[in-house]
């Protein structure tokens, strides 16, 4: 009899695992379509992860806008920063084997790193630079195309001023990821890719994962970045630019299928196909709040149905309709992804759109998420186009605000010859101005552009490729020469 209700109750069990509502799939490929449609979005891939398993993976649109080669699910897209879980993946794993620790100074794995500031050098740990919590401003110009090696652009961050005082505020920050990379690096005895491609992406069979755009450009199956104009609302093609040296902070890509996995490994604790990489408790320190973001301006507009927000190792944590939500953004090279999980609903999700809209990613997170868990809705388009329009009517406004403050018809203090000179700063190394005809040129880094004169000695640097346009200000000594300039936020001093 005991025998027969054991069987009885296994019988009730497995019949209510089948009778359990499934996902509907048509239901996400009308979110899919419709954000496609209201975002302008070429080409999209998601996937779905439910209770342990993949039950939605698939591809939408076209890999290239004006072309017919279709996106699936193992489509390659850029994930940008999305990668930085993968950083701290691999740093928990050390940590794990006992050789690294969160709390470590930085200068353990990295002989060379430094702050500029003297409290925040003495005491920066491995912790701090993962979670965004130097006191550092992002100065992505360091990495972005530039001509350095990750350790040349670790090394002039430390020249770099704070603006904010050590442990005082969240501040994203690529190049302390850069240095996280390196750090394991040092710490594993392998490169950061080594390390990413041996220690986690062969064991999770991520195959079509990769490491760099070099890898991703001469796979067959990939998509190519957009950019959209928030003026004429056109979306075109735009050419990448070379992100090797980003690396641990975000040059990573990769498809829905390969996303599935890691999203099954992290909601499972650190399990893969029933093999434990690494113990529950060390990779669920990467998903624990370590910095308090303030919920307000954008984010508090962004986050509607969020309450608190923090940034952990690698990952954002917060609530979303009462539920533990933790995720994380990425924006690279005309791309979007975002990549989130419940863990105590067990789903994940992962979006990758190759056009560099991040709030069409977040609406089309937001939609699938409410789809899945089967509750309240909301209609998440028509909420964020209405940002989305606010947000474009703002920075119009700031750059017709920037105009009406020009004074027209000035020159320049000086003759433009007097302006040529080498200026330096302990971070930025030698910004080179030179006279030529009928206009000063500014070289940095592999920037070579014609500064456009805005009024007195305030001028632009203006790169449509590098998406930079930044206000350049020379300053006069007591003799009238010019002997500082300021950009980047940054002074240079004029020393030939």
């Amino acid at each position: 009899m005991k025998q027969l209700s054991s069987f009885l109750l296994a019988a009730i069990f497995v019949q209510s695992l089948q009778a359990a509502p499934a996902v509907d799939q048509a239901a996400l490929d009308r979110i899919v379509n419709e954000a496609m449609s209201v975002w302008q979005i070429p080409g999209a891939a998601i996937v779905v992860v439910k209770d342990g398993r993949i039950i939605h993976a698939r591809g939408y649109g076209v890999r290239e806008l004006g072309k017919t080669d279709p996106v699936n699910a193992d489509t390659l897209f850029a994930i940008g920063s999305t990668t930085k879980a993968f950083t701290t993946t691999a740093m928990a794993m050390l940590t794990a084997e006992g050789k690294m620790n969160w709390d470590d100074p930085v200068r353990r794995h990295l002989n060379y790193f430094r702050l500029s500031d003297p409290c925040a050098d003495s005491l920066v740990t491995l912790r701090d630079i993962v979670s965004h919590r130097t006191g550092l401003s992002r100065h992505d110009v360091l990495w972005d195309n530039s001509p350095w090696t990750r350790d040349e652009v670790v090394q002039r961050i430390g020249g770099v001023q704070l603006t904010k005082p050590f442990r005082s505020a969240y501040q994203y920050q690529n190049v302390m990821f850069i240095a996280a990379g390196q750090a394991v690096a040092a710490s594993s005895g392998m490169t950061w890719e080594q390390f990413i491609q041996t220690r986690i992406l062969n064991p999770l069979g991520m195959a079509r994962t990769k490491l760099s755009l070099g890898e991703a450009g001469h796979d067959p199956n990939h998509a190519l970045g957009h950019s959209r104009s928030s003026t004429s609302g056109i979306v075109k093609r735009r050419e990448p630019i070379d992100d090797t040296s980003v690396g641990p902070a975000g040059s990573m890509y990769s498809s829905a299928r390969d996303f599935g996995r890691w999203l099954q490994f992290q909601l499972a604790g650190g399990v893969a196909d029933g093999r434990r990489l690494i113990s529950a408790e060390a990779l669920g320190e990467t998903h624990m709040p370590q910095t308090v973001i303030r919920m307000e301006g954008s984010t508090r507009e962004w986050h509607p149905e969020t309450n608190l927000m923090a940034y952990g190792l690698g990952w954002y944590v917060a609530d979303y309709r009462a539920q533990r939500l933790v995720y994380h953004t990425g924006s690279l090279n005309g791309f979007r992804a975002n990549v989130a999980f419940l863990p105590g609903e067990n789903i994940g999700v992962a979006i990758l759109l190759n056009v560099g809209r991040s709030i069409a990613a977040l609406s089309i997170r937001n939609a699938l998420l409410d789809q899945i868990l089967g509750g309240e809705k909301r209609n998440w388009n028509e909420f964020y186009q209405a940002i989305d329009k606010k947000s474009d009517e703002e920075d119009e406004k700031e750059k017709k605000a920037r105009q009406a403050k020009r004074k027209l018809n000035t020159s320049p203090s000086r003759e433009l010859a007097t302006y040529a000179g080498t200026y330096r700063n302990p971070g930025y190394g030698d910004v080179v101005i030179s006279a030529e005809p009928a206009a000063l040129w500014f070289r940095w880094s592999r920037l070579a552009v014609p500064l456009e004169h805005f009024h007195f000695d305030t001028f632009v640097v203006r790169s449509e490729r590098d998406d930079l346009e930044e206000l350049l200000v020379f300053a006069l000594n007591a003799n009238g020469e010019p002997s500082t300039l300021r950009m980047f936020d940054e002074e240079f001093r004029k020393v030939e």
